[in-house]
This record gives structure tokens, C-alpha cells and sequence, in this order.
């Protein structure tokens, strides 16, 4: 089965690359056309209605967030390809979507292929992820929103009110204010990855916190952090120091 396929991407030299790679490491794929700005991009999409869009982030006149806004109907897979961009990444690595980054290397390449040939059709979770994604790329940090996936159901949270995350083994229990506990199936360390740079901070091996919402530490042996929503998070002795200059740093 072969995968009609769409490349949009600004540099003539990295569409020419990534079609040329295309051809000899995934032979199932099917480039039916390149493009190299937004309005070009949108035309040919409209003309070929591919199975798969390879976008860059970064385009002539505008960027793939531009183009996936002007799109009425989004009913193809898609993978972004972007240079090391860390607000972009953060967007797509909070919206869960599937990027690849320059250099594209031929193992990531053929990885990727894999996912979309394996993905299962969900139309309404895409869209979700799509507008999650772009919604993240214009907003400020205290804004911006992050996918959760659950074995039932997909979450789409604002990143301010997420109170803190627990390690469960390979499990995360995320706490939200005015939630139940939503259990996703990541490390707390990928977690963390995530969410760095959003006011959180990782007071024990098994516990992140937002900052934000501390209301008081009792530094007794160890020590604790007590969350408005009075929860209590245990603070580890390694953490101790380090937690209580950051705290006075914020006061």
C-alpha cells in the first residue's frame, strides 16, 4: 500500500534531501508534491489530498501553524519537520505530536513512517492535538495547555492549574484543581521534561510540584511541602537546600 505524500518545507535543498531519503529508505511512500510556503502549501493539499504531511515549522510566508489554521479539514496524518527550535518543540511536545528534528536522520525518518502506518484513525483526537499545538505556539508560558492521554480518554489541561505529579512505577498520576486524578502512561522524568521552564520543581524522586501553588513548608527533618489544596508532598533530604533558596528567591 503505497502513502501519497506531501512535503512543505522552505529550503529547496531540504525538500530535495528529505524526498530523496524518502525514496530509498521508505519505499511505501509516495511524494506527490513539495511546497515551500503556506499559500502554495494549502493549494497543493487541497489538489492532492494526501495520506501524509511532512510540514515544517518555519515556512517563506508564515509557519506550519499558519497553514493548519487555514485548513478547514484536517484528514491526514502528519509529522512536523523542524531545525532545533526550543519554543516550537515545547508546542508539539505539550500538544503530544509527532515531529522530526533537522538533520533528519534515516532511522528517525523510518520510525516515524512506522507510527503513521500503524496509526489507528482518530480524526477528533488529531484535531484536539492540532489546535492544542497551535494554541501553545501563541500563547504565554502561563497559558499554554498540555494533551494528557489515558487508556479511555484524552485531556486537554491548562498548564496553571496542574497542582503536581506523582511517580507510579512507568505511571504518572497527574492532580488538577477541580479534577480527578488523571493516571497517564509516562515517567514522571518525562513529566518533568515537559513541563520544565512552567514554575514546577521536583521536591523527591517521586514528586513534582507547581510552585504556585505552595502554601507552606514545614522544614522539620526533611521536611514537607503543604499545597493550597492541602495536600502534603514529602521533600527529600538531597532536595532540602536547593528547594528553600529557590523559595527565597521567589519571595
Amino acid at each position: 500500500m503505497k502513502i501519497s505524500t506531501v512535503i512543505i518545507e522552505d529550503e529547496i535543498n531540504a525538500r530535495k534531501a528529505l524526498s530523496n531519503m524518502l525514496s530509498f529508505y521508505c519505499q511505501e511512500v509516495e511524494v506527490k508534491g513539495m511546497a515551500s510556503s503556506v499559500t502554495d502549501g494549502l493549494k497543493l493539499l487541497h489538489d492532492e489530498q494526501p495520506d501524509l504531511l511532512l510540514l515544517d515549522i518555519h515556512l517563506m510566508d508564515g509557519t506550519g501553524f499558519d497553514l493548519l489554521k487555514k485548513l478547514k479539514k484536517k484528514d491526514f496524518k502528519f509529522v512536523f519537520t523542524t531545525a532545533y527550535d526550543q519554543y516550537a518543540l515545547k508546542a508539539l511536545k505539550l500538544s503530544a505530536l509527532d515531529y522530526l528534528l533537522k538533520p533528519i536522520q534515516p532511522k528517525e525518518l523510518r520510525i516515524a513512517i512506522d507510527k503513521v502506518k500503524q496509526a489507528l484513525e482518530n480524526d477528533e483526537q488529531l484535531n484536539l492535538q492540532i489546535d492544542t499545538c497551535i494554541h501553545n505556539f501563541s500563547q504565554m508560558n502561563q497559558d499554554k495547555k498540555i494533551i494528557l492521554n489515558t487508556n479511555d480518554n484524552v485531556y486537554v489541561v491548562e498548564i496553571k492549574k496542574l497542582v503536581h505529579c506523582e511517580a507510579d512505577e512507568n505511571y504518572c498520576n497527574i492532580y488538577v484543581t477541580g479534577k480527578d486524578r488523571i493516571v497517564i502512561s509516562k515517567p514522571l522524568k518525562e513529566v518533568e521534561e515537559m513541563l520544565g521552564g512552567f514554575g514546577f520543581y521536583r521536591v523527591h524522586q517521586s514528586h513534582l510540584i507547581n510552585m504556585s501553588y505552595i502554601e507552606s513548608v514545614d522544614k522539620k527533618g526533611s521536611g514537607y511541602v503543604i499545597l493550597s489544596t492541602g495536600d502534603r508532598i514529602p521533600i527529600s533530604q538531597r532536595k532540602k537546600q536547593t528547594f528553600l533558596q529557590i523559595l527565597k528567591t521567589l519571595t
